[in-house]
């Protein structure tokens, strides 16, 4: 094993949940009658179609995909917001995540290079990691590939820019879907980092927190 890939948010940051409070708050003042869980149940389904398909020339930044996403609920909900401003609030809230501090623990005592590699603005993730000060070896962002986890593209080029191989990588995430499925549809070894304590479906190889994988990292 010569290196590790963690994603970003979930993984090294908390990921910014409160925000959805705050998006379904927005609606409700504007006269949706929805519960923050339909409002974030709705924004997740959107979200991550709308990374689907952005790939390659039709690729668009996260804050773009925002707006499709508030056009979506609002069209869904029947009201309209003042979707600029909650754009910003929500790029806002994005950088403000905390970090883990068993992730800090895991990149400062990990003993082969920490890359990162996630679905994140360039922009944003060089504000994140000047503000929770660590030092990756290097960073690779769905900007930089135009295309979005789990598409094998990003993991693909991502190894490319780094200059390694899938077979002596491990990649950590916290997203069954985008992170564990995904690397492993290019070829690279990953483990789930089960923050949330969810039913772990059969074969999956799920740890409650990444400074764990210090353990395991002999045995992938």
């Amino acid at each position: 094993m010569k290196a590790v890939l963690l994603d970003f948010y979930g993984t090294v940051v908390h990921e910014a949940y409160e925000l959805l409070d705050h998006i379904a708050e927005v609606f409700q003042r504007a006269g949706a009658q929805v519960t923050a869980q339909e409002v974030g149940d709705q924004w997740w389904q959107n979200f991550s179609r709308e990374c689907d398909l952005a790939c390659g020339k039709s690729f668009r930044l996260q804050k773009e995909l925002y707006a499709s996403v508030l056009e979506k609920l609002q069209q869904k909900f029947g009201v309209r917001v003042e979707a600029p401003a909650l754009i910003k609030e929500i790029v806002e809230f994005s950088v403000s995540s905390k970090p883990f501090e068993d992730s800090l623990r895991f990149i400062e005592e990990c003993p082969i290079p920490c890359y990162i590699l996630s679905n994140i603005d360039t922009a944003e993730l060089v504000t994140m990691i000047g503000k929770i000060g660590i030092a990756p070896k290097d960073f690779y962002t769905s900007e930089m590939a135009r295309a979005y986890k789990p598409d094998p593209e990003i993991f693909l080029k991502g190894l490319s820019y780094f200059g390694l191989n899938a077979a002596d990588v491990v990649y950590a995430g916290d997203s069954l879907r985008n992170d564990y499925w995904g690397a492993r549809g290019a070829g690279i070894k990953s483990v789930w980092l089960n923050r949330l304590a969810q039913p772990v479906p059969q074969g999956v190889v799920a740890l409650p927190d990444l400074y764990s994988l210090l353990a395991k990292l002999s045995d992938l």
